[in-house]
């Protein structure tokens, strides 16, 4: 079966992951990486995957790789304001895309990013790997199952105490991609609103800001329609966490580690009423492959993508939502 060529955009930190899990997926293939700072494409490379070096291309310049005759797919980790403007350079030359958390920092802009991905027939997802490791399907089937009841209320809580090498993700305010509600407030909304069907319905939100505007960390209670809720906490100010917990009238489930390192079992707990606490063990797995096998396979075999653009315009609708709330200091109805 014919090799799915990926193209990198940016030296970001995420790549050190992203990197070999293309040359470990089933069909990847890493053709090409492009930086704006000279040289850096090339650092990165020789960092993460040094045995590839004459195996894959170093630009210092996106443009030779988006239009790169080998390259089918693009993968986007810059920073969040940019991915809206590189995506649609990267769809109107016929590239399927990848990009990370969050797709964009406007609904507009996935609006946008939706009609031109349909236009030209390419397929684009955001980057949630954390959807893709069996804890998170073992989740969703116990949520699915009706053991726990209807679900009525959730929470999740992502943090971790920013530093120095990091402070370029709240040198700029929210409204302009910056703070935690952009950087770690993607998940806490998305692993939430997994655990309802209904669409959220309004939210209010409380924040920290910095003297740049963004947010160091953010508090909010999000509805899903009548007697269904959820409140998440995301901060750069909190040992390191990244869990949720679903709540139904006859039980609850938790995912104490979203953040799965590959080499560890994952552990989730189940309580019920009728069999009470029991911890159940899930196998290693490397979500970032999976990912990767996923969005090749369905470039492939031109099958519909897990994560679906009506998702990533909740997920970025409510976030742009949650934004307005701490502006406004009040409700917001989506």
């Amino acid at each position: 079966m014919k090799k799915i060529g990926w193209g990198i955009l940016g030296a970001a930190r995420v790549n050190e992951r992203l990197m070999p899990a293309i040359v470990q997926s089933d069909l990847g293939e890493l053709i090409a990486i492009g930086s704006r700072r000279a040289g850096a494409s090339r650092e990165c490379l020789l960092k993460h995957l040094p045995k590839y070096e004459d195996k894959v291309s170093c630009f210092d310049g996106f443009d030779q790789v988006i239009n790169h005759k080998k390259v089918d797919v693009i993968y986007i980790p810059l920073a969040n304001e940019e991915h809206t403007e590189v995506a649609l350079k990267a769809i109107r030359a016929k590239k399927h895309v990848l990009i990370e958390k969050p797709m964009a920092i406007k609904t507009r802009e996935v609006e946008e990013l939706i009609k031109e991905a349909s236009k030209n027939n390419i397929k684009i997802m955001e980057g949630f790997m954390y959807a893709f490791h069996p804890q998170f399907d073992r989740i969703i089937n116990t949520i699915k199952s009706n053991i726990l009841g209807d679900i009525n209320y959730a929470h999740s809580m992502f943090s971790f105490p920013i530093q120095p090498a990091r402070f370029y993700r709240i040198n700029r305010s929210i409204e302009n991609g910056g703070g935690a509600l952009w950087d770690i407030g993607p998940y806490a909304i998305h692993t939430i609103r997994q655990c309802f069907t209904e669409n959220p319905s309004r939210v209010k939100a409380i924040a920290k800001l910095n003297d740049h505007g963004a947010d160091i960390s953010t508090s909010g209670l999000i509805e899903f329609g009548e007697h269904k809720r959820a409140t998440f906490d995301i901060s750069f100010e909190c040992t390191r966490r990244s869990e949720f917990e679903a709540f139904g009238l006859l039980g609850r489930v938790k995912c104490p580690v979203v953040w799965q390192p590959e080499d560890k079992q994952a552990k989730i707990t189940i309580n019920t009423e009728s069999s009470g606490l029991t911890e159940e063990v899930v196998p290693a797995a490397n979500h970032f492959i999976l990912e990767i096998n996923h969005f090749n396979k369905a470039i492939s075999s031109d099958i519909p993508l897990r994560l679906t653009t009506e998702d990533a315009l909740w997920n970025v609708r409510t976030l742009e939502s949650i934004q307005q709330s701490i502006q406004q200091d009040s409700w917001v109805n989506l």
